[in-house]
């Protein structure tokens, strides 16, 4: 079963070219089965979750599809599967994304933060500069590689995350924004481990592009960022 809902995912994603593509489907998939032996979660939840969770994306299948995750329960609705089951996926999925975050809906199940954790890991590290890139060349309302006259705003509400066009909004940017804050948005310590590690690689990255650059402004701005973002989040150190 998970095999050929995998095969419609793929062909369901085929085009996405921008970093939403079934390639960062199967990633997700892939790491969430890892955090899932890792952290004891249900394999068949979290696979199902991590391959269904952007075939409602309201970036690529708009608001109405993914209020009622259409496509994910159509998928679902051809297998031998409980109402339960089908109601936990869609629950998952439901409470995932960095938008939702920002209103404080966040998984409440592991299967959930499993799943959540690996979507968030594949935005960040090496695989995730070239998603980034790629959103950027690709997607009209952010083109813009680097605009050294406008900083950041750190402290974006869901709204105006999710604004087209907005000043500013570039692909530096966009790692203040939002992809040097998944670290501390971890929800196990299984995937608050492999972020550390890709964090860091994102971080020498960018203070290798503003020395290159010869901008020893945001070199500054960079430093001071990761030092009050330093703090292992709450939920970690419980769990630790």
């Amino acid at each position: 079963m998970i095999e050929k809902i995998k095969n419609e995912v793929k062909l369901l994603m085929s085009t996405g070219d921008d970093g939403h593509g079934f390639d960062h489907i199967e990633r997700v998939y892939n790491l969430a089965m890892t955090l899932a032996d890792k952290e004891q979660a249900h394999p068949k939840i979290v696979a199902l979750a991590a391959l269904l969770h952007d075939v409602d994306d309201y970036k690529l299948f708009g608001e109405k599809n993914a209020a009622g995750l259409l496509n994910a329960r159509r998928i679902m609705g051809a297998y031998p599967l409980s109402d339960e089951v089908v109601d936990r996926v869609c629950n998952i999925i439901h409470s995932m994304g960095y938008s939702k975050a920002l209103k404080g809906i966040r998984p409440q199940t592991i299967e959930g933060k499993v799943v959540s954790d690996a979507d968030m890991l594949d935005a960040m590290g090496a695989t995730g500069i070239i998603r980034n890139l790629a959103y950027t060349v690709t997607r009209k309302e952010r083109h813009q590689i680097f605009e050294p006259e406008y900083f950041p705003k750190e402290s974006l509400s869901s709204e105006e995350y999710k604004q087209k066009g907005r000043i500013g909004d570039n692909f530096i940017n966009h790692y203040f924004e939002k992809i040097l804050k998944l670290k501390n948005m971890m929800m196990t310590a299984a995937g608050y481990e492999e972020a550390c590690r890709r964090h860091q690689i994102m971080v020498d990255f960018m203070r290798a592009f503003f020395e290159e650059q010869g901008r020893d402004d945001w070199l500054a701005y960079l430093e001071n960022y990761e030092r009050e973002n330093a703090k292992v989040p709450l939920q970690i150190r419980r769990i630790a």
